[in-house]
């Protein structure tokens, strides 16, 4: 599963950076992505996603989940990390400006660097990207979500 996430990550990136170049926000039949009921409902589901993720990662540090117990929480935390690159997909193809570009990409850094961990050694090296990158992922869908609130 890890190297599933990691290629999606990897693909949502291409396509958001090709999906930009070639101004696919513009062409009519992608009009639907551009409708306040879709742009809000997908960004719900992504925003559920991101909460889920942190939710099972703050389970367990209350929890103290080790062993064979973090290894059921982390089998979600992958699958679920293999549906947020197909939901940041579904919200839009394109990248936005300022924060609506650094959003996805943090998020799908934090998918990257995440995908990486398998091995005590590995979890030391890149626990420290991925949990930043989920930190910014975090913050930056919450100033996105007030933006939008607030603005819209």
């Amino acid at each position: 599963m890890r190297n599933l996430s990691r290629y999606l990550a990897w693909a949502a990136a291409g396509i958001l950076i090709l999906g930009s170049l070639l101004g696919l926000d513009e062409k009519s039949w992608l009009a639907f992505q551009s409708e306040d009921t879709y742009q809000v409902t997908t960004g719900i589901i992504i925003m559920m996603l991101v909460l889920f993720q942190w939710g099972l990662t703050l389970g367990r540090v209350i929890f103290q989940r080790t062993g064979s117990q973090w290894g059921r929480w982390i089998d979600w935390h992958l699958r679920v990390a293999i549906l947020l690159p197909i939901a940041v997909l579904a919200h839009s193809l394109t990248l936005g400006w300022g924060l609506l570009a650094a959003l996805p990409l943090s998020l799908l850094g934090a998918a990257h660097f995440g995908s990486l961990m398998n091995g005590h050694d590995k979890i030391k090296e890149y626990l420290p990207y991925h949990v930043g990158l989920s930190a910014l992922t975090l913050a930056l869908a919450l100033v996105h979500t007030y933006t939008v609130l607030i603005f819209r």
